[in-house]
């Protein structure tokens, strides 16, 4: 069974099961359960609701009755069919999202009053992005940000947007992130959306954007790497961190192309210096009956 046509089939939308079934009747004809199960590796006991699912969607037909068999429908009428009625399923629940946030609006009224004082815990990379963007667009006076490693998103389409209203960006970037090729290939863009750039040779304290020096978002990387953010609506605590973001903002330098060269020229050689001893190999000392030192060469291994 060819895994290429496989994983297509799950980018397609179906599951990983679905798409072996489909395959494996496709490929051989009309099959039972029993022999569904064989080819595919699937429990027999979980074939009969995978290939009920797959004619639901109108890539399957078969009998009703014990012991029936199941039949792939053609590729060419069944995947375009499939296709056809997620693009009608997607079309519907546009129109009924766009229904329920016009007469949904006003039940929502008050919900950023609501919210003042509030602290919220995002816990996903996606919910982190999201707020991030929305709180930009919804700034009236500025967004001001600690560009601290990692980054987990290196488009900003809302700062785009701001920029055409003029919203003052400041962003104050780690030396370490300036080394990073990907954030050097963003740069132009996020300058060109009207940001203010410094660079800080030291390291940041956090990870976060104030809006306004109303809200902030702190961005927190756990131990095993995955990232959390709190977000926090609270003037006096934005007010508190916006004056720390002003100190570091006093000591660092503007973000210039020579600067840019200057830092990135230092991290070739600083590579270039790590790949040197990475390759150099290891030495054992030894003592010899004299008491003398004599340096003794040990291969390294090899993974």
């Amino acid at each position: 069974m060819n895994s290429a046509h496989q994983t297509e089939l799950e980018n397609l939308g179906l599951s990983p099961g679905e798409a072996q079934v489909y395959l494996a009747v496709l490929r051989h004809g009309p099959l039972a359960v029993a022999a569904i199960a064989h080819e595919t590796g699937i429990a027999r006991t979980s074939i009969y609701p995978i290939a009920c699912a797959l004619a639901g969607k109108g890539l399957i037909e078969g009998g009703l009755g014990h012991g029936s068999k199941f039949a792939a429908i053609a590729p060419d009428d069944a995947l375009v069919s499939f296709v056809a009625r997620q693009k009608q399923t997607v079309f519907e629940r546009e129109r009924i999202a766009q229904g329920l946030a016009e007469t949904l609006a006003p039940l929502a009224a008050d919900t950023k009053s609501a919210l003042d004082g509030t602290v919220q815990i995002l816990r996903t990379p996606h919910v982190i992005t999201e707020r991030w963007q929305r709180c930009q667009l919804e700034s009236k006076r500025s967004v001001e940000n600690f560009v601290k490693a990692p980054i987990f998103s290196f488009s900003n389409p809302a700062q785009r947007k701001t920029a055409k209203r003029s919203l003052p960006h400041r962003g104050l970037y780690e030396r370490e992130v300036i080394e990073d090729p990907r954030v050097l290939a963003n740069l132009d863009e996020w300058l060109a959306g009207g940001e203010e750039s410094r660079v800080y040779d030291g390291e940041l304290p956090y990870k976060m954007v104030i809006y306004d020096r109303q809200a902030v978002l702190l961005t927190l990387v756990r131990p095993g790497g995955q990232p959390s953010a709190m977000f926090v609506r609270h003037a006096p605590f934005a007010n508190s961190l916006g004056i720390l973001f002003d100190y570091f903002w006093q000591q660092a330098r503007p973000l210039t192309a020579e600067l840019v060269r200057e830092i990135n020229t230092a991290a070739a050689k600083k590579r270039a210096v790590a790949l040197g001893k990475q390759k150099r190999p290891d030495s054992i000392v030894s003592r010899d009956r004299g008491g003398g030192r004599t340096p003794k060469l040990r291969k390294r291994a090899v993974m």
